[in-house]
């Protein structure tokens, strides 16, 4: 997993907020800054006020997050947008949220669900807050995403050529291809897209997909491997 580079950190966004600060860097201080003790994750005993106050909740979230277990994170971060979702710190929330799914995310060929969420959850921070640092940081974390889910589109796309399903095989290539447009895992998606579909006798999509290989990539060992509908 990528590793998150701007810090999650409730007083260093309420410097940016209220002081003008431009900048999110630096590791977290929300423990000693806000003398907050651990036991702020421990939820017994506490008045039904407190656990839902919005500092508290973002609180929680953080000690969750600096105590690695970001499962209880995100549930913080949502129940935040949930009382809150017109809060000031929302933004800062909707961000969190999004980092929380990312640090669920283990293997590209299992679950991709953290994956899909945290892209969905940055996507939101684009749009509903395009004019924060947030907005800028959550747009880095889409596109460090977008690959690996291009990536899990993919595996499963060949899986579903080598069992001869090829209307499957197609749908994945074409989904992994919306993920990532160019590079090295677009080019063997264009390749293979085109011989599932000339397996499956669309004759001439797989002839225009075969074509935008040989446009977009003329120097590709695949053209090499490969005369279909050429």
């Amino acid at each position: 997993m990528t590793s998150v580079s701007v810090p999650l950190s409730l007083w260093a966004f309420l410097a940016f907020a209220f002081a003008g600060c431009t900048s999110l860097s630096g590791q977290s201080d929300l423990l000693n800054l806000s003398h907050l003790d651990e036991r702020i994750v421990d939820l017994a005993g506490q008045e039904t006020e407190n656990i839902h106050d919005p500092l508290n909740l973002l609180k929680q979230g953080e000690a969750y997050g600096e105590k690695g277990d970001p499962l209880s994170a995100g549930d913080a971060y949502k129940r935040f947008l949930e009382l809150y979702p017109f809060h000031r710190l929302a933004s800062f929330a909707r961000y969190a949220l999004g980092v929380s799914y990312m640090r669920q995310i283990t293997a590209v060929d299992r679950d991709p669900t953290p994956i899909d969420a945290a892209v969905d959850t940055f996507q939101k921070v684009l749009t509903d807050y395009p004019d924060t640092l947030y907005a800028v940081e959550a747009e880095k974390k889409i596109t460090l995403l977008l690959p690996q889910l291009a990536e899990y589109q993919f595996r499963i796309g060949l899986f579903y050529e080598r069992q001869a399903t090829y209307p499957a095989a197609i749908a994945r290539f074409q989904q992994a291809l919306k993920k990532v447009a160019h590079g090295a895992l677009a080019e063997k998606a264009i390749y293979h897209l085109g011989r599932s579909l000339a397996e499956n006798g669309n004759r001439e999509e797989a002839k225009q997909t075969f074509q935008r290989l040989m446009l977009e990539y003329p120097d590709s060992d695949y053209l090499r491997k490969d005369k279909i509908a050429l």
